[in-house]
């Protein structure tokens, strides 16, 4: 029976659908049933402290950040959007997201100094697809949501998510991205996909455990962008560097960078 078992445990195994590794997405909470929640906090505007960190530490945070995926893999360039960035909703997004939104890309403008608002139409560089929870187990059984270069839809993601047109790994310059959210989830769960997600949209693809004070953490200590991810995010939205850079051309550059956003940190 022990013979017959395992083989058949193999097969049902090999039938369950599995994340791509070169998705970037953020981890699922296995919280269990909680029962009934208290009415979610919201608070007008976020007061992150800056982050205490030396600047030699920090270069080495970036680059790891910039030129690697979630799974290890390592990406050849560096990518970024370099036009204004504007977002907008697809699906039927719970009231709670608009606002949130709105003060998420309030604080991105402010403290990460990027061009990022709501796009009036149906066409931006960051589409918000509010879907089922149950639409992206389906797809990506271990992930709250996730993020997709080149897509702007859920049946756009569908028809090419086994080309590499989907893949992280082929994208040097960043236009369109698709991020996929659970429109039936708790609304402090829905804020945190929004902080994580959009920071993943625009910048840092992997997650480093080793970072206590960010969002690029998938153990998910942090659920909204912290000062320490705002100030990696200025990093990569600096004039000096650009799309399609090489490790040691960024390497080469983020001193000087360091030296003017994150002062402190040259002492």
């Amino acid at each position: 029976m022990r013979r017959l078992l395992f083989p058949v445990l193999m097969w049902l195994a090999s039938c369950m659908p599995v994340a791509s590794p070169e998705t970037a997405s953020r981890a699922a909470a296995s919280l269990g049933d909680l029962g009934p929640l208290p009415a979610m906090k919201s608070f007008a505007q976020a007061h992150p402290a800056p982050p205490v960190i030396s600047n030699a530490d920090l270069s080495r945070d970036v680059l790891d950040l910039a030129f690697a995926l979630e799974s290890g893999r390592a990406l050849e360039q560096f990518s970024r959007f370099e036009t204004p960035v504007t977002v907008t909703v697809q699906g039927k997004a719970p009231p709670s997201m608009g606002p949130d939104l709105d003060r998420l890309l309030q604080r991105l403008r402010r403290e990460a100094g990027i061009d990022i608002s709501r796009a009036s139409g149906a066409e931006a560089n960051i589409t918000l697809v509010a879907v089922p929870r149950d639409e992206i187990r389906r797809h990506l059984p271990q992930a709250a949501c996730f993020v997709v270069p080149n897509v702007s839809s859920l049946q756009e993601y569908l028809s090419a998510r086994k080309s590499r047109r989907v893949s992280w790994t082929s994208v040097t310059l960043r236009e369109r991205v698709a991020i996929f959210l659970p429109a039936d989830a708790a609304p402090q769960e829905l804020r945190d996909c929004l902080h994580e997600e959009i920071a993943q949209a625009l910048g840092p693809l992997n997650d480093l455990y080793r970072l206590g004070d960010s969002v690029f953490n998938d153990d998910n200590v942090h659920t909204v962008l912290t000062g320490y991810d705002m100030t990696v995010l200025r990093v990569f939205y600096d004039r000096a560097l650009r799309s399609g850079m090489r490790r040691d051309e960024v390497a080469a550059r983020l001193p000087a960078i360091l030296a003017r956003i994150n002062p402190e940190g040259s002492r």
